[in-house]
């Protein structure tokens, strides 16, 4: 039977949970997901339980990506993650039903969503838009490495405290980090 859909942060799921998180991020993936799940760091999960198991996931970290040309305009943004549904119940709603969530959230906490997928359909239907600009990574000292295998994958999330300003044709910028910067 399914259950509730779940919220909560990284610190207060059980030892037992995050494993059954990283266990559906791995079968949905079909990859090991230890050292992925490790190197995003905490954030706020949304799940979806069946059978006191978890079905689907998505999860909210604290980025920071740097929009245009100007070094200094950054924005705070909910980075979302290790959204992922078990494979035999993929085309549920399942997914759908726990992004939605997710963008609750976003919309009432962060200036901006955003995320990194090869599956830009699945999230346009929820209000996703593409990024059309360069994207890069930003190192530590500030420089910007362009990062076009990443072009056409990222897409944001507006909320009401998003810039009008926002140009999705410019460049956007998010900080290096160990395994996938975006």
């Amino acid at each position: 039977m399914i259950g509730a859909l779940r919220v909560a942060q990284t610190e207060d799921l059980l030892p037992t949970e995050v494993a059954s998180l990283v266990g559906l991020c791995e079968a949905a993936f079909d990859e090991p997901f230890a050292a992925a799940w490790e190197q995003v760091g905490p954030g706020i999960h949304a799940f979806l339980e069946a059978d006191g198991r978890p079905i689907a996931h998505a999860m909210i970290v604290d980025r920071r990506l740097y929009l245009g040309h100007e070094p200094d305009l950054a924005l705070d943004v909910g980075y979302v993650e290790h959204v992922a549904t078990l494979p035999e119940l993929q085309g549920g709603g399942h997914g759908t039903r726990v992004m939605r969530e997710i963008g609750r959230i976003l919309a009432d906490e962060y200036a901006l969503g955003a995320l990194s997928t090869g599956s830009n359909g699945f999230y346009d239907r929820l209000g996703w838009e593409t990024w059309r600009g360069p994207t890069f990574v930003r190192m530590a000292d500030g420089q910007r490495v362009r990062s076009a295998d990443e072009d056409g994958g990222v897409m944001i999330l507006r909320t009401r405290r998003t810039p009008a300003t926002l140009d999705l044709g410019g460049p956007i910028a998010v900080d290096w980090r160990v395994g996938e910067p975006w």
